[in-house]
């Protein structure tokens, strides 16, 4: 029996970049519909009746959980998540599906096997049981009130860069790309490239989805710097403006720089 799925998550890229994964692991698995706030996440939900449905915590209007908590339509729901590794631990322990942003193709694919066995058994998608673990989190409150219910976080503006012994004032427009390093983010704009010790998972959710884009695992890069798309057979990769520098885009983006 076919299966089907929907996809909530205010991020474009991202909401593309599930579709196409998921489909290259779970072929027949039918995406029937996404959506990029809270309230059209609920509607949509309880109007096409998905099997499953990935919910990003983090929503306009209402926030994954919250829709989690509302729903009426028997569905398996996996959360997407920014979350540090202490509250993924946490959603470990509980047996709480979720998915981390940027995707981790591991995770994911453990994620969908699960599904797998859950939708060819027949095993019914229990919201009760989803909150009980929640409240035993502490991320929901036994009266159904989210601990996650706080503003989005401020959108970021400016940062201050280390560069050797200096600090730098960089305006995040500025920036040409942000570059995972360890425990730091590599920051590379005109006339500077330095560290900042903010990680670059953090640094998604201050950001404009509309400006950056999550090329990689470990790189975001700004839409305004990039000069030019090379592709050599499977390989793509990003020319930045007045850098020599060439940036790999992960197969799973690859979709981000099709023609249009």
């Amino acid at each position: 029996m076919e299966q089907t799925a929907l996809i909530a998550d205010d991020e474009p890229f991202m909401r593309d970049s599930l579709r196409d994964q998921l489909h290259q692991l779970w072929p027949d698995l039918k995406i029937i519909g996404d959506a990029e706030d809270g309230p059209s996440a609920l509607a949509k939900i309880e109007i096409l009746r998905p099997d499953i449905v990935f919910l990003d915590i983090r929503m306009p209007g209402l926030t994954g959980l919250q829709v989690a908590r509302s729903l009426t339509a028997p569905t398996h729901v996996v959360f997407v998540t920014a979350f540090d590794n202490h509250a993924l631990e946490a959603f470990e322990a509980n047996a709480v599906d979720y998915i981390v942003k940027p995707l981790e193709p591991e995770r994911l694919a453990k994620v969908v096997a699960k599904l797998k066995r859950l939708t060819a058994a027949g095993a019914a998608p229990s919201i009760d049981v989803l909150m009980s673990a929640l409240q035993k989190m502490g991320v929901v409150t036994p009266g159904g009130v989210t601990s996650l219910n706080s503003p989005l976080p401020k959108r970021l503006d400016w940062l201050q860069v280390a560069v050797g012994n200096q600090i730098r004032m960089v305006n995040v427009q500025d920036v040409h790309y942000f570059e995972s390093d360890s425990k730091y983010t590599r920051v590379v704009a005109d006339g500077c490239d330095g560290l900042i010790r903010t990680s670059l998972k953090d640094l998604t959710g201050q950001l404009a989805s509309d400006d950056f884009l999550q090329t990689h695992r470990s790189t975001l890069v700004n839409r305004r710097f990039i000069h030019a798309v090379h592709r050599r057979g499977e390989l793509v990769e990003l020319e930045i403006k007045g850098d020599k520098t060439r940036l790999k885009v992960s197969t799973a983006n690859h979709h981000l720089f099709r023609a249009m």
